[in-house]
């Protein structure tokens, strides 16, 4: 009786066990959409299954014992940073090496701390708003400017673009606080349309984007994404309601997609989403090709396209002790545009401890006391390419034709 019991306890243990495991694979292979179930499988989702190519990175020692900020600077095969010395710091790499210049130092107080950064102003400026302050500087004239952006410790600054390089405007989103609240949590966003081409901040356009809500500039748009209510406006540069094909697609498939982080290409019809339910997924508006929402990736964020457009880096979640860096191709010969996920380290690089270069196009990430950067020419990589290195013009145009003929052989995103 005693055996006959112990062997159903057994019996009850595997079947639990069995249950389990099956619950697990299933939970890992399915997607849920709307309480409904979709088998439609991630476009890449290897990591932990295969071994993913990788990219050696040169790693540079630099005087700092914590992680600094690093920004794009109008200047060749460098990049910039405003934690070293109380100044502008540009970070270049002649021939693979290390150099480091000063600029502007001590002008306007203490400049370190981070910030929030913009790409370069066309043609040789930089700017980053600190706080509630916005500063202003131009390498080739040596001219620099601070603006106070908001008056009030109520207000701070959460985000900047470009409007019009040219004319000196920029696009704030300012968090501001309900002086006659006694919760902390009471505040909402607007973003302010705003004209620093003098001495004055000018205020041109505000507009009130509440609370639950992230944008994103591209193609001459401002994209504005209310993740609460699965709604996008899209404005012009001058912040009046514009139309583009994302929000229509958007509107189309709101009910299967969920994000809260959003990453336009710069030029081809497609954008990544990330940091919702069904992790990072791929949105096209091409007239050529299907307009569906796709998932691209489980667990990926923090999505940032290099300057050329050819690359985008990433973030992605392997366990609780574990982040990775990975990199993908961008290509128009891709039926999605997004090539395999190439390793570049077993570490992550949180915003604004990253950056990408000109001429050559790199991948620059600070981690404590180490730079780690990634050239992504021919002559940087040759010693992977191999026999193939005088076969092909870039180092791009190597790895998208070898995974494209990976691709097809596996007959994967519909290659034959």
């Amino acid at each position: 009786m005693k055996a006959r019991n112990w062997m159903s306890v057994l019996s009850e243990k595997r079947w639990f066990v069995f249950l389990t495991l099956t619950i697990i694979i299933l939970l890992s292979t399915t997607t849920v959409y709307g309480g409904r179930k979709n088998t439609m499988e991630y476009l890449y989702d290897n990591f932990g299954k295969t071994e993913a190519l990788k990219l050696i990175p040169k790693i540079y020692k630099i005087d700092t014992r914590s992680s600094i900020s690093l920004f794009p600077v109008p200047f060749d095969n460098a990049v910039g940073t405003n934690d070293l010395r109380n100044a502008i710091t540009v970070i270049s790499f002649p021939e693979g090496k290390l150099d480091m210049e000063n600029y502007f130092r001590s002008l306007f107080g203490d400049v370190r701390g981070g910030g929030t950064f913009l790409p370069v102003i066309p043609p040789d400026s930089i700017g980053f708003g600190q706080t509630r302050r916005f500063l202003m500087y131009n390498f080739k004239t040596g001219g620099h400017k601070k603006f106070r952006i908001v008056p009030s410790i109520d207000e701070t600054i959460f985000n900047i673009a470009i409007a019009d390089a040219k004319a000196k405007k920029f696009i704030f989103e300012i968090k501001e606080f309900d002086r006659s609240s006694e919760d902390h949590r009471d505040n909402t966003y607007f973003l302010y349309l705003m004209d620093l081409s003098g001495d004055e901040v000018k205020v041109l356009k505000k507009v009130n984007i509440g609370q639950g809500s992230i944008w994103a500039v591209s193609e001459s748009k401002v994209f504005v994404w209310y993740f609460n209510k699965k709604i996008m406006d899209v404005y012009d540069m001058n912040l009046e309601q514009a139309q583009h094909p994302i929000g229509e697609v958007i509107k189309k498939h709101k009910d299967k997609i969920d994000f809260n982080q959003l990453a336009p290409h710069l030029t081809l019809p497609f954008a990544i989403v990330a940091g919702g339910e069904f992790g990072s997924m791929f949105i096209n508006w091409s007239d050529s090709r299907s307009q569906k929402a796709c998932l691209l990736l489980s667990g990926a964020t923090q999505f940032s396209f290099s300057p050329d457009g050819k690359w985008v880096t990433f973030k992605q979640y392997i366990s609780l002790r574990e982040e990775r860096t990975y990199l993908m191709p961008v290509s128009a010969k891709y039926p999605h545009y997004l090539g395999s996920p190439i390793l570049l380290v077993k570490k992550y690089f949180d915003p604004p401890r990253f950056a990408w270069t000109n001429n050559p196009v790199s991948f620059v990430g600070s981690r404590l006391e180490e730079l780690y950067r990634w050239e992504l020419t021919k002559e940087a990589q040759k010693e992977m390419m191999g026999d193939d290195f005088d076969k092909y013009e870039t180092f791009h145009d190597w790895i998208v034709a070898k995974d494209l003929e990976k691709l097809t052989k596996e007959k994967k995103q519909g290659l034959k």
